[in-house]
């Protein structure tokens, strides 16, 4: 007997209104859906790939697909259907200018695996059966080092999101996960011995800081600078004057003939609760910007007292710190996260950019937990990420 989700999904068939019942087939065969590749020419030109080097980052990612298709109980997927597709694309997390020129660096690509279920709807003979629609997925990340750094917000200092900058929060260590090292919520794999990161010396980090107050300052400036110009114009009588002959080169077109008037008066009124309407918000913004320039001085002040050995050492952010300046440290310090950046040796440069250094895994389901009862998502992926040949996965590294 055939084994069916025990509890039936019902939903609306939209062509004819009808209920139809839907469910899981847990025993039915599923299939490799064909494979896909993308390399959009834009992404192609920015990277400087040659044809050949795209043909180079497919072929290995069609090696990896085999390693997921050697994968017992993926060969001939029962309960699910397999869609995987890679690609080529440039970087897009506005990093682009730090490290090696993107011309120069390790291609990045990456692919995606998808289980789909197989669902039945209907019954007897009007049953039918698909295997599309949505699915957690896994995906593959190849030489992109911005998926453990810069993916997620454990890994963001919120002083610098004014800025561009390389500059990230470690997570904490966590314990390697499906016998893979584990970065956040990505898992990572390489041949090299070199960290993905290294330390941000805390100078740096106060220099960093002290941009980003900047950068903040000037839009508070800016602001300042309009509210005080709104106020300014309400209040100066040539702007007025200007105003007022607009509405008298319109006023012939108004059908009310005491249009002008009642526009002087809606200017009287105005000006009249400029004051009391502008003025505290304009003092307000000042009060922002005043406190903002003490931020940025105290900043300056810190960095310029430091010791040498302080200038150089290691710097972490506890993000528990009330204070912003208090929140940069020496590390290692309890509670305070180690800022990094891309430790670009990870990389050998003799090899062939298109060759695969570096691999990140992540999927929804390594924090949503697997479903048991079905066949396809959380469960697949999870029986995936427990099952595939690490080994394998290495020796395709390089």
């Amino acid at each position: 007997m055939r084994q069916k989700l025990l509890a039936s999904l019902v939903i609306a068939a939209c062509a004819s209104g009808t209920l139809v019942a839907q469910r899981y087939i847990l025993d039915a065969p599923g299939q490799w859906k064909p494979w896909t590749f993308n390399a959009y020419g834009d992404d192609v030109k920015r990277l400087a790939a040659r044809p050949a080097d795209v043909k180079a980052v497919e072929a290995h990612l069609l090696r990896l697909n085999e390693i997921i298709k050697k994968t017992d109980g993926f060969t001939n997927p029962i309960g699910f259907s397999v869609e995987t597709g890679g690609g080529i694309a440039a970087p897009t997390d506005g990093r682009d200018g730090f490290g090696p020129t993107l011309t120069v660096r390790p291609l990045p690509y990456s692919m995606a695996f998808g289980p789909f279920a197989i669902i039945e709807y209907g019954t007897g003979a009007a049953a039918k059966r698909d295997d599309t629609g949505e699915t957690p997925h896994i995906y593959f990340y190849v030489n992109q080092f911005g998926q453990a750094l810069y993916a997620g917000n454990d890994n963001a200092v919120p002083e610098f999101e004014k800025i561009v900058t390389d500059v990230a929060r470690l997570t904490p260590a966590q314990p390697d996960t499906f016998g893979m090292p584990r970065h956040g919520d990505r898992l990572v794999l390489k041949k090299s011995a070199e960290p993905i990161s290294v330390p941000v010396a805390l100078g740096e980090a106060l220099e960093i800081l002290a941009n980003g107050i900047d950068a903040r300052l000037a839009g508070e400036r800016e602001r300042v600078a309009q509210a005080q110009k709104a106020y300014d114009d309400i209040m100066d009588p040539k702007k007025r004057e200007e105003r007022m002959a607009q509405y008298r080169k319109i006023a012939p077109l108004q059908k009310d003939p005491a249009y002008l008037e009642k526009m002087a008066k809606v200017e009287d009124q105005v000006q009249q609760q400029a004051g009391a309407a502008m003025l505290p918000q304009i003092n307000i913004v000042k009060e922002i910007v005043t406190r903002t320039e003490q931020e940025l001085a105290a900043a300056k002040a810190r960095a310029a007292g430091l010791s040498a050995a302080d200038q150089s050492a290691p710097a972490c952010y506890a993000i528990s710190d009330k204070v912003s300046l208090s929140r940069f440290r020496r590390a290692p310090a309890s509670g305070c996260d180690p800022l990094v950046r891309p430790n670009w040796k990870v990389f050998n440069p003799a090899l062939p950019r298109t060759a695969p250094q570096v691999l990140m895994l992540t999927t929804s389901c390594l924090r949503a937990p697997a479903t048991p009862q079905w066949a396809h998502g959380c469960t697949a992926n999870t029986k995936l990420l427990q099952s595939i040949d690490k080994a394998a996965l290495l020796a395709w590294l390089q």
